[in-house]
């Protein structure tokens, strides 16, 4: 979280898949370990995330809390984070979900609403699966997010692998190559080792 610039709104995207929210979790563990307060807003059952956690074992002791929030309401969601949610690092896991049928002038304004709410001195993750929004309202978010990290899947014959790559961070020197990553029981581990021909 050290890497995020203060005070902003994080784009984290993904084809399909839960790589991003197990990269949001492990995001989530390191800040309340820091001693910040984290919450965490799913149309996910919570107990499964707690679940999941713990098996990763990072699931935190303190300063982490998940709000299971399972309507599509658009203005319950920002109401809840805006009015309701105290975290210093706020993730929305699904993000996408909440805004299917908004327009895209009443999700430009849910988006400034979140930024001029992220400048009061909070951090929010917002996790989307790429295509679920029409592509207006994903070019929009992404123009619009302090930074944008992408989670992409290739097959490579019978392999998965998985990068990451970070087109935008405000404040930070890009990175000219994707970042190979995997999730084990050690945890997620990216690779930066340099490799030569």
């Amino acid at each position: 979280m050290e890497d995020f610039p203060e005070k902003s709104v994080i784009l984290i995207e993904e084809e399909t898949g839960l790589a991003k929210s197990i990269y949001a979790q492990y995001i989530a563990a390191g800040a309340a370990s820091a001693g910040k307060h984290v919450f965490y807003v799913t149309a996910r059952d919570a107990e499964n995330i707690r679940s999941q956690m713990t098996r990763l074992r990072i699931l935190p002791a303190t300063g982490f809390h998940i709000e299971e929030m399972h309507g599509t309401d658009p203005d319950a969601l920002l109401d809840l984070l805006i009015s309701h949610s105290k975290g210093d690092l706020v993730i929305v896991d699904q993000f996408s979900f909440y805004f299917l049928d908004t327009p895209l002038a009443g999700f430009r304004d849910a988006i400034s609403r979140l930024i001029a709410v992220a400048k009061t001195g909070r951090i929010f993750l917002l996790l989307i699966d790429r295509g679920i929004l029409p592509q207006r309202h994903e070019v929009l978010l992404q123009a619009m997010a302090d930074g944008v990290i992408q989670i992409t899947t290739v097959t490579e014959g019978d392999k998965v692998k998985r990068y990451l790559n970070i087109p935008k961070m405000q404040g930070a020197q890009l990175l000219e190559k994707m970042l190979p990553f995997t999730i084990t029981d050690e945890g997620f581990l990216i690779d930066t080792r340099e490799r030569h021909g």
